[in-house]
């Protein structure tokens, strides 16, 4: 199975275990964490949810706005402190954040943690939601997350912007 998966060249697969949602916009991102929430809660076994400290999960939805310098507003963690506390190797900044703020946060304190960054720069309403559920879906079917990814931004005419950092290379979910 190894060789066929080299020769595919596909990545290792983890378990769909937990969806993690932290939200760390004070309550500001309820209606989009409802949304993202029923999209997405039957693809994973569990579903756990915190305002407080990072959920453990497989894959994690970050609500939350970035300042100017990087750092998460409402939080003493960094990112790189996110998603070490949560354990996700997939990792889903649900809110929209200008791209110069996602590149200060990722920047401080990598040596902590690393993980498939998907960053949102615009949602386009209801786009998101659609857009993360097909590309959860391909990962479980055993497509890594940049192929699927890719795919999608080819094909999908209506889809949120935002930007890839596959940190753990073709990861793909069971």
């Amino acid at each position: 199975m190894r060789l066929l998966r080299w020769l595919l060249r596909l990545g290792p697969r983890i378990p769909a275990d937990t969806l993690g949602i932290h939200d760390l916009s004070g309550g500001a991102a309820e209606p989009l964490l409802a949304a993202d929430r029923a999209a997405l809660a039957t693809l994973f076994r569990r579903v756990s949810e915190s305002s407080d400290a990072p959920p453990r999960s497989t894959l994690l939805l970050l609500y939350c706005t970035i300042g100017a310098d990087g750092a998460i507003l409402n939080s003493p963690r960094t990112l790189r402190e996110i998603i070490r506390d949560a354990g996700a190797s997939v990792v889903i900044v649900a809110t929209p954040n200008p791209r110069r703020c996602y590149g200060l946060a990722a920047r401080r304190q990598r040596q902590l943690a690393r993980a498939n960054l998907l960053l949102t720069l615009d949602r386009r309403g209801g786009a998101f939601g659609v857009f993360v559920k097909r590309l959860v879906t391909e990962m479980k079917d055993g497509t890594s997350m940049p192929r699927a990814w890719a795919r999608l931004v080819r094909q999908t005419s209506e889809r949120p912007r935002t930007l890839l950092a596959c940190e753990l290379g073709r990861l793909a979910l069971r």
